[in-house]
Protein backbone atom coordinates (compact mmCIF):
# COMPACT_ATOMS: atom_id res chain seq x y z
CA UNK A 1 0.00 0.00 0.00
CA UNK A 2 1.51 3.53 -0.71
CA UNK A 3 0.50 6.64 -0.59
CA UNK A 4 -0.73 8.84 -3.59
CA UNK A 5 2.63 10.96 -4.82
CA UNK A 6 3.29 14.17 -5.41
CA UNK A 7 2.13 17.21 -3.95
CA UNK A 8 2.58 17.58 0.19
CA UNK A 9 6.11 17.50 1.74
CA UNK A 10 4.20 15.54 4.34
CA UNK A 11 2.72 13.12 2.29
CA UNK A 12 3.81 9.92 3.84
CA UNK A 13 5.05 6.28 1.23
CA UNK A 14 3.87 2.92 2.94
CA UNK A 15 4.78 -0.49 2.58
CA UNK A 16 2.03 -2.97 1.41
CA UNK A 17 -0.73 -3.45 -1.68
CA UNK A 18 -3.72 -2.39 -2.69
CA UNK A 19 -4.26 -5.57 -5.33
CA UNK A 20 -8.01 -6.41 -3.39
CA UNK A 21 -9.41 -3.01 -5.05
CA UNK A 22 -7.10 -2.15 -8.28
CA UNK A 23 -8.64 -3.77 -11.06
CA UNK A 24 -12.22 -5.54 -9.03
CA UNK A 25 -15.43 -3.74 -10.06
CA UNK A 26 -13.42 -0.85 -11.98
CA UNK A 27 -12.09 0.03 -8.10
CA UNK A 28 -8.97 2.66 -8.50
CA UNK A 29 -7.00 3.18 -5.56
CA UNK A 30 -7.06 3.63 -2.53
CA UNK A 31 -4.68 6.76 -2.47
CA UNK A 32 -3.95 8.95 0.20
CA UNK A 33 -2.32 12.07 1.71
CA UNK A 34 -1.52 13.11 5.00
CA UNK A 35 -1.32 16.85 5.78
CA UNK A 36 -0.05 18.97 9.08
CA UNK A 37 -3.23 21.31 10.64
CA UNK A 38 -2.15 24.43 8.96
CA UNK A 39 -5.20 26.28 6.52
CA UNK A 40 -2.37 26.58 4.20
CA UNK A 41 -3.05 22.86 3.02
CA UNK A 42 -6.68 23.61 1.95
CA UNK A 43 -5.61 24.65 -1.38
CA UNK A 44 -3.30 21.41 -2.02
CA UNK A 45 -5.65 19.08 -0.71
CA UNK A 46 -8.37 20.76 -2.82
CA UNK A 47 -6.52 20.30 -5.86
CA UNK A 48 -4.99 16.85 -5.49
CA UNK A 49 -8.70 15.57 -5.41
CA UNK A 50 -9.60 17.65 -8.30
CA UNK A 51 -7.16 16.13 -10.21
CA UNK A 52 -7.79 12.50 -8.83
CA UNK A 53 -11.57 12.83 -9.64
CA UNK A 54 -11.45 14.33 -13.03
CA UNK A 55 -9.08 11.58 -14.00
CA UNK A 56 -11.22 9.19 -13.07
CA UNK A 57 -13.59 9.74 -16.27
CA UNK A 58 -16.29 8.83 -13.98
CA UNK A 59 -19.42 11.52 -15.46
CA UNK A 60 -21.81 11.31 -12.11
CA UNK A 61 -18.69 12.29 -9.99
CA UNK A 62 -17.89 16.11 -10.15
CA UNK A 63 -14.61 17.14 -10.20
CA UNK A 64 -16.15 20.65 -8.68
CA UNK A 65 -18.19 18.75 -6.54
CA UNK A 66 -15.37 16.50 -5.29
CA UNK A 67 -13.32 20.08 -4.71
CA UNK A 68 -16.42 21.34 -2.59
CA UNK A 69 -16.92 18.18 -0.58
CA UNK A 70 -12.94 17.87 0.30
CA UNK A 71 -12.71 21.59 1.28
CA UNK A 72 -15.85 21.51 3.83
CA UNK A 73 -14.38 18.35 4.86
CA UNK A 74 -11.18 19.42 5.38
CA UNK A 75 -11.76 22.54 7.50
CA UNK A 76 -13.92 20.67 9.58
CA UNK A 77 -10.78 18.26 10.80
CA UNK A 78 -9.13 21.48 11.10
CA UNK A 79 -11.81 23.10 13.34
CA UNK A 80 -12.93 20.40 15.31
CA UNK A 81 -10.06 17.93 15.09
CA UNK A 82 -7.51 18.64 18.39
CA UNK A 83 -4.37 21.14 17.28
CA UNK A 84 -0.82 20.55 16.39
CA UNK A 85 -2.02 16.60 14.74
CA UNK A 86 -2.43 15.77 11.04
CA UNK A 87 -5.35 15.02 8.53
CA UNK A 88 -5.21 12.33 6.52
CA UNK A 89 -7.33 12.82 3.29
CA UNK A 90 -7.73 9.37 1.13
CA UNK A 91 -9.95 8.02 -1.74
CA UNK A 92 -11.48 5.69 -3.71
CA UNK A 93 -12.50 5.81 -6.96
CA UNK A 94 -15.07 3.18 -8.73
CA UNK A 95 -17.29 2.58 -12.31
CA UNK A 96 -19.84 4.87 -10.62
CA UNK A 97 -18.48 7.37 -7.91
CA UNK A 98 -15.72 8.23 -6.06
CA UNK A 99 -15.36 7.94 -2.33
CA UNK A 100 -13.70 11.04 -0.14
CA UNK A 101 -12.61 9.95 3.31
CA UNK A 102 -11.16 12.64 6.06
CA UNK A 103 -9.35 11.63 9.09
CA UNK A 104 -8.03 13.36 12.09
CA UNK A 105 -7.27 12.11 15.69
CA UNK A 106 -10.45 12.73 16.49
CA UNK A 107 -12.35 16.13 18.60
CA UNK A 108 -14.35 15.38 21.25
CA UNK A 109 -17.70 16.57 19.20
CA UNK A 110 -19.52 13.87 15.88
CA UNK A 111 -20.07 15.38 12.54
CA UNK A 112 -24.06 16.50 12.82
CA UNK A 113 -26.11 18.41 10.83
CA UNK A 114 -27.32 21.96 12.06
CA UNK A 115 -29.32 24.85 11.21
CA UNK A 116 -26.98 27.42 12.03
CA UNK A 117 -29.32 30.36 11.53
CA UNK A 118 -29.44 32.64 8.73
CA UNK A 119 -26.67 35.81 10.24
CA UNK A 120 -24.06 32.76 11.72
CA UNK A 121 -20.81 32.76 10.40
CA UNK A 122 -20.15 29.24 9.95
CA UNK A 123 -21.98 26.00 10.49
CA UNK A 124 -22.91 25.35 7.02
CA UNK A 125 -20.16 22.37 6.16
CA UNK A 126 -21.73 19.44 6.29
CA UNK A 127 -24.74 21.03 4.81
CA UNK A 128 -23.13 21.46 1.60
CA UNK A 129 -21.84 17.90 1.77
CA UNK A 130 -25.25 16.49 2.38
CA UNK A 131 -26.34 18.57 -0.76
CA UNK A 132 -23.50 17.42 -3.32
CA UNK A 133 -23.04 14.05 -2.11
CA UNK A 134 -24.95 10.60 -2.52
CA UNK A 135 -24.09 9.77 0.77
CA UNK A 136 -22.10 10.43 3.84
CA UNK A 137 -21.14 9.74 7.37
CA UNK A 138 -18.81 9.38 10.09
CA UNK A 139 -17.25 6.65 12.40
CA UNK A 140 -14.24 6.42 14.60
CA UNK A 141 -11.61 4.17 14.39
CA UNK A 142 -9.86 4.15 18.06
CA UNK A 143 -9.17 7.19 18.91
CA UNK A 144 -9.52 8.53 15.06
CA UNK A 145 -12.56 10.08 13.75
CA UNK A 146 -13.35 9.58 9.70
CA UNK A 147 -15.65 11.35 8.09
CA UNK A 148 -16.65 10.11 4.13
CA UNK A 149 -18.90 11.24 1.47
CA UNK A 150 -19.81 9.45 -1.83
CA UNK A 151 -20.12 11.22 -5.00
CA UNK A 152 -21.84 10.05 -8.21
CA UNK A 153 -23.32 6.26 -7.24
CA UNK A 154 -22.84 5.46 -3.48
CA UNK A 155 -20.81 2.79 -2.57
CA UNK A 156 -22.52 -0.47 -2.13
CA UNK A 157 -22.48 -4.30 -1.00
CA UNK A 158 -20.99 -4.86 -4.62
CA UNK A 159 -17.74 -3.46 -3.13
CA UNK A 160 -15.09 -5.67 -2.97
CA UNK A 161 -14.33 -6.94 0.70
CA UNK A 162 -14.29 -4.50 3.26
CA UNK A 163 -13.96 -1.00 1.75
CA UNK A 164 -12.54 0.49 5.01
CA UNK A 165 -9.74 -2.25 5.31
CA UNK A 166 -7.15 -0.22 3.36
CA UNK A 167 -8.09 2.94 5.87
CA UNK A 168 -7.06 0.80 9.05
CA UNK A 169 -3.93 -0.46 7.70
CA UNK A 170 -3.07 2.63 6.45
CA UNK A 171 -3.92 4.65 10.44
CA UNK A 172 -2.47 1.53 12.26
CA UNK A 173 0.71 3.27 10.90
CA UNK A 174 0.34 6.74 10.51
CA UNK A 175 0.02 8.84 13.65
CA UNK A 176 -2.42 11.84 13.25
CA UNK A 177 -2.52 12.74 17.06
CA UNK A 178 -0.67 15.79 18.00
CA UNK A 179 2.98 14.92 19.25
CA UNK A 180 3.00 14.58 23.35
CA UNK A 181 4.37 17.81 24.93
CA UNK A 182 7.43 15.98 26.34
CA UNK A 183 8.49 15.03 23.12
CA UNK A 184 7.80 18.38 21.61
CA UNK A 185 10.17 20.02 24.60
CA UNK A 186 12.53 17.29 24.22
CA UNK A 187 12.82 18.34 20.08
CA UNK A 188 13.05 22.18 21.06
CA UNK A 189 16.83 23.51 20.63
CA UNK A 190 18.65 24.78 23.84
CA UNK A 191 18.60 28.43 23.90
Amino acid sequence: MTADSGGSGIAEALPGTVGELSGEAGWRGPGWRVFGTCPGHGREVRDWITRVVSRHACPIADPGDAALAVSELFANALLHGPAGGRVLVGYCLWRGGARIAVCDAGGVTSPLLRDPGELAEGGRGLQVVDVIAAAWGSFRIGQTLVVWCDLGQPLDSAAPGDAWAWLRAVLATVPLAPPRPEAVAACRLPS
